[in-house]
């Protein structure tokens, strides 16, 4: 599962790129109650798959959600990907989750 990001995306170095294809890592905290997440982006899916570095890209968005299994479900992944995928939209990006 990705995200396939699209608006105008300012990178560390200055360098203003228009897509970038992301990566959600989350990691449900002991407590059983909070999930973060680390995310990473790279030019493109190919890039990924090539292991190649990734972008040094801040979108300074939030990666902690609340997270009750009752209503969220078991699924973390989808859950920090649909949390993501807001979190971005709510700043102007388009965002696609891809399935792998």
């Amino acid at each position: 599962m990705a995200l396939e990001i699209t608006g105008t995306i300012e990178l560390q170095s200055g360098l203003v790129i228009n897509s970038v294809y992301a990566r959600v890592n989350p990691q449900l905290r002991t407590s059983g109650d909070k999930v973060d997440n680390v995310l990473a982006f790279w030019v493109s899916e190919t890039d990924y798959n090539e292991g190649k570095w990734p972008l040094e890209y801040n979108p300074n968005i939030q990666l902690r959600f609340d997270y009750d299994r009752a209503v969220d479900g078991t699924d973390l992944l989808t859950f920090s990907n649909e949390k993501i995928k807001a979190e971005l939209e709510a700043k102007g990006f388009s965002v696609v989750i891809t399935e792998l």
